[in-house]
């Protein structure tokens, strides 16, 4: 079985429809995910735990969104929780009472004594005491003292880089990896010294290969300007805005692609029109959105809509094109993910062809203003 409680690998990752396949794979036997909203592999649960948000829980946390992680903050209570949800932990604290592993799970703390708990190992607990946080509901570590003459960083090693080395291999500045040569000096993806590559034994996402051919656009997929990988994607004010969502013939609000006037031209595409992304691991549709904003051979559509599939594993209605990314990492001896720049071709699409093709898919219901309807995907149950 499989217990997710983060469930966006479809429109996060790498090639979605690959997540799609395992997660249909009879092997797989149950799905339960815990989330506040029906969003991406939620679709396939057996049973959704409904977690509640960040405003009807009590913790304790940092201000990361800032990257200084300088102010300890209470998070309050604004709300009560919604209908009978619950928060992450507590969700997976009454499965661990069926499991008779409650008292081990919770270390017999209720909330309120793990946010006791976490002030008193945030290193504030010195500066001031936990009824004056409480109180005051955050504390910004403050600036230390005679911070002016603390010597700049790197400046011992400037000074006698022999005494002072660095923690690299060779305790300088390196241009030329030494720990890439002893591990992986075969690596011509990854090499010791870092070189634009256009292609590899691993990638092969650029306009300078021959499957350029076949797929002669550059798909640039950024993090969304509207919503957070698909959370907010259901929100009806922002799916007004011109560049949120393109409302096609049919009422549907699809994904913006951005493409250059040139191309649209010559493509027989105009402004609104409704198209289809696509490259051998499968297509998704967007709106067209003709711009002088991108340049020619390049399109872009952000990443994190959400996933509503016409055919699984061929083709996406909602435009999340993480389903059609490639699934190899940077290179064979490197994970990182590859989403962002990889070939596609893009056609017009015929939107009454489509209806004929796909009848049910366009059959199901729909709210313009927020998006898919869950019940229309729900089978059994309530």
């Amino acid at each position: 079985m499989i217990w997710t409680d983060a469930p966006c690998l479809d429109t996060c990752w790498n090639n979605g429809n690959r997540v799609h396949q395992a997660l249909r794979d009879p092997k797989v036997e149950f799905i339960v995910a815990q989330h506040p909203w029906m969003e991406n592999e939620c679709l396939f649960a057996d049973i959704v735990l409904p977690t509640n948000t960040k405003f009807e829980q009590e913790d304790i946390n940092v201000d990361q969104f800032s990257g200084q992680f300088s102010t300890l903050l209470y998070e309050g209570q604004s709300i009560k929780p919604i209908g009978e949800s619950k928060s992450c932990y507590e969700a997976v604290a009454e499965v661990a009472k069926k499991l008779g592993l409650y008292e081990k799970y919770t270390r017999g703390m209720n909330i309120e004594q793990f946010i006791r708990h976490g002030f008193d190992r945030s290193r504030c607990q010195n500066m001031l005491t936990y009824e004056k946080f409480r109180e005051k509901g955050y504390f910004v570590v403050p600036t230390a003292d005679n911070w002016e003459a603390d010597p700049p960083g790197f400046i011992n090693f400037y000074k006698d880089p022999e005494a002072n080395p660095l923690d690299t291999p060779t305790g300088r500045l390196e241009f030329y990896s030494v720990g890439l040569h002893e591990h992986f000096w075969d690596d011509e993806e990854r090499p010791c010294v870092p070189h634009w590559i256009p292609h590899g034994e691993s990638h092969q996402e650029s306009l300078l290969h021959e499957r350029s051919e076949k797929y002669p656009f550059l798909l640039v997929t950024n993090h969304p300007r509207w919503r957070v990988h698909a959370n907010h994607d259901d929100i009806s004010w922002l799916r007004e805005i011109p560049t949120c969502k393109v409302r096609g013939p049919d009422g549907y609000l699809y994904e913006p692609v951005w493409i250059h006037p040139s191309d649209a031209s010559r493509l027989g595409i105009a402004d609104g029109d409704i198209v289809k992304l696509m490259n051998d691991r499968g297509a998704v549709m967007g709106g067209a959105y003709v711009t002088e904003r991108i340049m020619p051979g390049v399109l872009y559509q952000d990443h994190g809509a959400r996933v509503d599939v016409i055919e699984p594993g061929q083709l996406d209605r909602g435009g999340a094109n993480n389903l059609i990314c490639p699934a190899k990492t940077t290179s064979r001896n490197c994970p990182g993910e590859v989403t962002n720049g990889f070939l596609v071709d893009i056609a017009k699409v015929d939107l009454d062809e489509m209806r004929r093709l796909y009848p049910e898919a366009f059959k199901k219901e729909y709210d313009p203003a927020c998006g898919l309807v869950t019940r229309a995907w729900v089978k059994g149950g309530k």
